[in-house]
């Protein structure tokens, strides 16, 4: 048994020191961001789908068809605030982060706003105040870990 350890660990380390490992890592990295970009599309034709589902029967009401449009839009707005977010480097500047971790605590705060309004319509009155203290408990948090904190969250997933 130990032998064929030893075995697969030379291999793996003549491998590495091989001249074709640096093309294997490129088509491996090539690779990983396809899977990514198709990944992104399966999202976005299922949010696409979702949203032509949950319109048609909003039409009949004005208010149901700016609820979900709105819920929509903002939806993809966010997609787009934290791809950036993402996309963000050690090396960007401090104001940028805090503008766009700014931005993404907005449209969530928004966007839990609503739902919350939308669900209170359906409640008794004592699960609705559960409903908004539980949002009013999410944005309160969202401000403190994305805004004040600067988005460095608790901290404990930086320990070893």
């Amino acid at each position: 048994m130990d032998s064929a350890k030893e075995e697969m660990r030379r291999r793996a380390a003549t491998t590495a020191d091989s001249p074709d490992a640096g093309e294997a890592h490129a088509i491996a990295v090539h690779l990983q961001g396809w899977c990514r970009a198709c990944l992104h599309l399966a999202a976005l034709t299922f949010l696409a789908c979702a949203f032509v589902q949950t319109t048609r029967p909003a039409l009949s009401d004005p208010w149901d068809l700016a609820f979900v449009v709105a819920a929509y839009a903002n939806l993809a707005a966010l997609f787009v605030v934290l791809r950036r977010v993402k996309q963000l480097t050690p090396m960007s500047p401090a104001k940028e982060r805090r503008r766009l971790l700014r931005q993404a605590w907005e449209l969530l705060t928004a966007l839990s706003y609503a739902f919350a309004y939308r669900v209170e319509q359906t409640m008794a009155a004592a699960m609705a105040v559960f409903v908004w203290a539980m949002t009013a408990s999410v944005v309160v948090g969202g401000v403190y870990f994305l805004v004040l904190k600067d988005g460095r969250g608790s901290g404990d997933c930086d320990r070893e």
